[in-house]
Protein backbone atom coordinates (compact mmCIF):
# COMPACT_ATOMS: atom_id res chain seq x y z
CA UNK A 1 0.00 0.00 0.00
CA UNK A 2 0.76 3.68 -0.69
CA UNK A 3 -0.66 6.88 0.15
CA UNK A 4 0.07 10.47 -1.52
CA UNK A 5 -0.19 13.47 1.43
CA UNK A 6 -1.00 16.71 0.49
CA UNK A 7 -0.89 19.55 3.00
CA UNK A 8 -2.68 23.23 2.26
CA UNK A 9 -3.20 26.34 3.72
CA UNK A 10 -6.99 28.15 3.78
CA UNK A 11 -8.89 31.08 5.13
CA UNK A 12 -12.19 29.51 4.48
CA UNK A 13 -12.24 26.07 6.45
CA UNK A 14 -15.77 25.31 5.96
CA UNK A 15 -14.82 25.80 1.92
CA UNK A 16 -12.55 23.65 1.69
CA UNK A 17 -14.39 20.77 3.51
CA UNK A 18 -16.82 21.58 1.40
CA UNK A 19 -14.44 21.46 -1.76
CA UNK A 20 -13.00 17.86 -0.30
CA UNK A 21 -16.61 16.40 -0.35
CA UNK A 22 -17.55 17.41 -3.45
CA UNK A 23 -14.55 15.54 -5.39
CA UNK A 24 -14.80 12.52 -3.03
CA UNK A 25 -16.96 10.24 -5.18
CA UNK A 26 -15.19 11.03 -8.80
CA UNK A 27 -11.79 10.11 -5.94
CA UNK A 28 -13.93 6.63 -4.99
CA UNK A 29 -14.01 5.78 -9.10
CA UNK A 30 -9.89 6.09 -10.11
CA UNK A 31 -8.27 2.52 -10.33
CA UNK A 32 -6.25 1.60 -7.70
CA UNK A 33 -7.97 4.37 -4.88
CA UNK A 34 -8.50 2.28 -1.55
CA UNK A 35 -9.68 5.24 1.02
CA UNK A 36 -8.65 8.72 2.22
CA UNK A 37 -8.59 11.14 5.20
CA UNK A 38 -9.30 14.79 5.13
CA UNK A 39 -8.14 16.37 8.23
CA UNK A 40 -8.79 20.42 8.90
CA UNK A 41 -7.41 22.61 11.14
CA UNK A 42 -10.16 25.01 11.61
CA UNK A 43 -8.69 27.45 14.24
CA UNK A 44 -5.34 27.66 12.14
CA UNK A 45 -6.14 26.92 8.94
CA UNK A 46 -4.03 24.42 7.76
CA UNK A 47 -5.73 20.90 6.69
CA UNK A 48 -4.08 17.49 5.19
CA UNK A 49 -5.50 14.89 2.90
CA UNK A 50 -3.95 11.37 2.81
CA UNK A 51 -5.39 9.14 0.02
CA UNK A 52 -4.04 5.54 0.56
CA UNK A 53 -3.45 3.08 -2.98
CA UNK A 54 -3.54 -0.51 -3.51
CA UNK A 55 0.01 0.23 -5.29
CA UNK A 56 2.95 2.40 -6.09
CA UNK A 57 1.76 1.76 -9.64
CA UNK A 58 -1.58 2.78 -8.58
CA UNK A 59 -0.26 5.80 -6.98
CA UNK A 60 1.83 6.84 -9.63
CA UNK A 61 -1.20 6.21 -12.53
CA UNK A 62 -3.74 8.09 -10.74
CA UNK A 63 -1.06 11.36 -10.87
CA UNK A 64 -2.91 13.27 -13.06
CA UNK A 65 -6.42 12.85 -12.10
CA UNK A 66 -5.40 13.27 -8.42
CA UNK A 67 -3.69 16.39 -9.42
CA UNK A 68 -7.55 17.71 -10.90
CA UNK A 69 -9.26 16.44 -7.91
CA UNK A 70 -7.12 18.80 -5.75
CA UNK A 71 -7.22 21.51 -7.91
CA UNK A 72 -10.84 21.01 -7.85
CA UNK A 73 -11.66 20.64 -4.31
CA UNK A 74 -9.62 24.15 -3.41
CA UNK A 75 -10.50 26.51 -6.10
CA UNK A 76 -13.96 27.54 -4.33
CA UNK A 77 -12.10 27.82 -1.27
CA UNK A 78 -9.15 29.85 -2.21
CA UNK A 79 -6.82 27.35 -0.41
CA UNK A 80 -3.51 27.21 -1.30
CA UNK A 81 -1.71 23.32 -2.09
CA UNK A 82 1.86 23.86 0.22
CA UNK A 83 3.05 20.19 -0.83
CA UNK A 84 2.33 16.80 -2.15
CA UNK A 85 3.96 13.97 -1.13
CA UNK A 86 4.41 10.05 -1.12
CA UNK A 87 5.21 7.19 1.47
CA UNK A 88 5.20 3.25 0.98
CA UNK A 89 3.42 2.09 4.12
CA UNK A 90 5.68 0.22 6.34
CA UNK A 91 3.28 -0.45 8.91
CA UNK A 92 -0.40 -0.04 10.20
CA UNK A 93 -2.10 -0.15 13.93
CA UNK A 94 -5.57 -0.50 14.41
CA UNK A 95 -8.94 -2.30 13.47
CA UNK A 96 -8.36 -1.52 9.83
CA UNK A 97 -4.74 -2.66 9.96
CA UNK A 98 -2.99 -5.01 7.72
CA UNK A 99 0.23 -6.17 6.31
CA UNK A 100 1.40 -4.08 3.11
CA UNK A 101 1.50 -6.55 0.44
Amino acid sequence: MHARVSTYKTDDPEGLIEGFKSVSSDLEQVDGFSHGYFLVDKSGGKALSITIWESEDALNASKRQADELRKRGTETSGTSIDSVDHYEISHTVGSRSSSPA
